[in-house]
């Protein structure tokens, strides 16, 4: 029994199944780590997250146990409504659109995402889910130092096996880190994902912002290096985030080495301010201040603030293709097809803003249905945080928050398999302690 939280410890119930916990463990690392772009091209891009999906699903055929236990779990999660709801619209949209990819690559990414529930709960467990994804955020914040010294993606340059439209990004005269992302605004939504794990105590269950203070800085550092202006700011609510539902005894410990840290980083900006590295950091921090000010202080530190301006321009304008009148409300345009529109003499491309994406694809009905899946989510981690006062809950919703909230200024690009992982680690950690609840009645009857 664990003393602090007063419920049992037990291993997961399929632990022993050791064919399944590797295709689980390989799952959750090929899903962090390997980019889009590596895999095998059969008219479909079969990339590592598919493969791993495939041969699990072709494992719990052949374990009719295991796929009716599996089943049984994806109906009895309250989540199913929303999803089901979103799957139907992604359904009617292939066949009106004849694009097939608006059904198949929302199946694959829920799919994913109930084997994942399924994986952590009953065959990894929680606490390894979390060992494994802090594991994850050592390799890549560390890969993320190394990919910007090389000045390219490492990872596109050797694992690029798939046709991709994806290149190397600058700006400003600096590279943006990608890591196994697509983009470097995708990696940031990883790494704010990241620094939730980062923070949180897995054996006494409280959240200390710096509970790993190494893997902290190298992520702050490739947040910085993103050149994600968003991410960055978002990060700082994310920090203030964790600092307040960190109990009393860490919120003074985290107040002052934030105090120490703060002096560091400023005597460090005074000695090496004029140095690249030095007018980088404060290019960065001053592009926050012009996006919340409407200043343009970054410009002192060599900031392109004619091409930072435009895309501030660029995305007051997206919110403004509900009212085009050539949208149909109710049925979406699919994936595969390209959009294109002139809004205030703006001809607006590339689309910005996951929700206005959801609408584009999928219509009213398909951003909606998406919408109540994410308030779902969030909702049940508020009355889970409440009912189990676990900082293990209040870490997944923390980064789950800032992740969507993120999606405002940009699309999911292919990062929502991330946030998943978080999610199903909240859903397992719950049936865990519901499980153990039930276990302790019996007993005492």
């Amino acid at each position: 029994m664990n003393e602090k939280t007063g419920y049992l410890a037990e291993e997961p119930e399929l632990k022993n199944l050791k064919v399944l916990y590797f295709l689980m463990v390989f799952l959750i690392i090929v899903d962090f780590v390997m980019p889009q772009y590596f895999g095998i091209h059969i008219g479909y891009d079969l990339t590592s997250t598919r493969v791993a999906d495939l041969v699990i699903v072709v494992y719990m055929f052949l374990n009719s146990k295991i796929l009716t236990h599996f089943w049984k779990i994806i109906m009895g999660n309250v989540m199913i409504i929303p999803l089901m709801i979103y799957m139907i619209v992604s359904i009617y949209t292939m066949v009106f659109r004849t694009d097939i990819n608006s059904f198949f690559l929302v199946f694959l990414e829920i799919l994913t995402f109930y084997i994942l529930i399924y994986g952590i709960r009953f065959v990894i467990g929680w606490k390894r889910a979390i060992k494994l994804s802090i594991g994850c955020a050592y390799f890549l914040s560390i890969y993320g130092i190394i990919e910007f010294l090389c000045g390219q993606s490492l990872f596109l340059k050797f694992l690029s096996t798939v046709p991709t439209n994806v290149v190397n990004c600058y700006r400003s005269g600096f590279y943006r880190v990608m890591g196994p992302c697509g983009h470097a605004l995708a990696y940031g939504l990883l790494l704010l994902l990241f620094t939730a794990l980062a923070c949180v105590d897995i054996e006494k269950e409280e959240l200390f912002l710096f509970k790993r203070p190494v893997l902290l800085i190298l992520l702050m550092a490739n947040v910085f290096l993103t050149g994600s202006r968003s991410t960055l700011g978002i990060v700082f609510l994310e920090i203030f985030l964790i600092i307040v539902f960190s109990g009393r005894n860490n919120i003074k410990k985290t107040c002052i080495i934030l105090i120490f840290f703060l002096l560091a980083l400023g005597l460090f900006l005074i000695i090496f301010g004029r140095t690249g590295v030095g007018r980088y950091i404060l290019m960065q921090i001053a592009s926050v201040l012009d996006q919340v000010l409407g200043t343009s202080y970054s410009g002192l530190f060599g900031a392109d603030t004619t091409t930072l301006d435009n895309s501030e321009e660029y995305r007051k304008c997206l919110p403004k293709i509900f009212q085009l009148d050539w949208l149909n409300p109710w049925l979406g345009r699919g994936v595969s097809g390209s959009f294109g529109a002139l809004i205030d003499g703006i001809y607006i491309k590339s689309v910005d803003n996951f929700y206005v994406c959801q609408y584009i694809k999928y219509a009213y009905p398909g951003m909606i249905a998406y919408i109540a899946f994410i308030i779902t989510i969030i909702v049940q981690m508020i009355i889970s945080a409440i009912k189990y006062k676990s900082a293990i809950i209040k870490m997944c919703l923390i980064g789950i928050i800032c992740y969507f909230v993120n999606l405002w200024w940009l699309d999911a690009l292919q990062t929502l398999k991330f946030a998943y992982i978080i999610i199903a680690i909240f859903w397992a950690y719950v049936l865990t302690r519901q499980s153990e609840k039930e276990e302790n009645i019996n007993a005492a009857e």
